[in-house]
């Protein structure tokens, strides 16, 4: 125990009424249980504060991990209209790295947003970049050598559909990826 802390506590036992015998005695156990607090399993001294500096940087790396999945796990639904989009977009790019064959899945749902934007009455230029996103995947998709066509059969159900309701700018651009996709 610290010589100001020993001084403190021997002036408030004195002041309860203890006798300078028992001061000392008292003042033994109280350095003993001090250290019994501050150390560790390994034997080594700590003090609190030590212990959670240790801590810490475990819980911001587990809590950051944490907010990141529930982040990637949340985006998979979102159209390209929402703010989450860019997160949808890194989370595709990086499972198409880790597994090609995903890029069908990507494909599928990028078809989807196709018709969900056209159905939604979304900007032009918002229904144009998914499409053409779509039309990326599709051409990388297509020259894989294990590509399931029924993806494409479920991409192409997609598209007419929004091309049935699409404007006139937005019908022309979904049928030209669907004839360019088809050759």
């Amino acid at each position: 125990m610290r010589e100001p802390k020993q001084n403190q506590l021997r002036q408030e036992l004195l002041q309860a009424g203890a006798k300078a015998s028992e001061v000392k005695e008292l003042l033994s156990i109280a350095s003993r249980l001090e250290l019994l607090t501050n150390k560790r399993l390994t034997g080594v001294e700590t003090t609190p504060r030590t212990r959670l500096r240790i801590f810490r940087p475990l819980t911001v790396g587990a809590l950051g991990l944490i907010i990141g999945t529930f982040l990637v796990i949340v985006s998979q639904s979102v159209l390209p209209t929402s703010w989450l989009y860019s997160v949808q977009k890194l989370s595709d790019s990086v499972a198409i790295d880790v597994h090609p064959q995903y890029r069908a899945n990507v494909m599928m749902k990028r078809a989807q947003q196709v018709n969900g934007l056209v159905a939604a009455h979304s900007s032009r230029q918002k229904v144009l970049a998914t499409l053409a996103d779509y039309t990326n995947q599709a051409s990388a998709y297509k020259t894989m050598p294990h590509a399931n066509y029924a993806a494409f059969e479920f991409c192409k159900s997609n598209l007419e559909q929004a091309a049935s309701a699409a404007p006139g700018p937005e019908r022309a651009a979904i049928s030209d990826a669907l004839s360019s996709l088809q050759t």
